[in-house]
């Protein structure tokens, strides 16, 4: 059961990497010099993250994940006349049959 664990937490660290780097590079563009910033950020806070007490992760995590809520819900308002609209074409559509 230890050695699932160990490779789930592994390989969890492994794919948030690898999504981080995707959306790293969406952001600032691809170049060798984004890709180690990156990677040395990861590398620190993977550092700091085994260093320190899981509450304080814990804690830090969901103050990241708060954060993203923010611009998501600019987003989702921003869209909404779009989203209402190709809704009202859909129902419309199903009516039709």
């Amino acid at each position: 059961m230890m050695a699932a664990v160990c490779l789930f937490a592994f390989f969890t660290i492994l794919s948030w990497s690898y999504y981080g780097l995707r959306a790293w590079k969406y952001l600032f563009g691809q170049g060798k010099l984004t890709d180690l910033t990156y990677k040395l950020l990861f590398l620190v806070f993977t550092v700091l993250a085994a260093a320190i007490t899981m509450d304080v992760v814990i804690k830090f995590s969901d103050a990241m994940i708060l954060a993203l809520v923010f611009p998501n819900i600019i987003g989702l308002l921003m869209l909404f006349p779009n989203v209402k609209n190709e809704f009202t074409k859909y129902i419309a559509l199903l009516s039709k049959r």
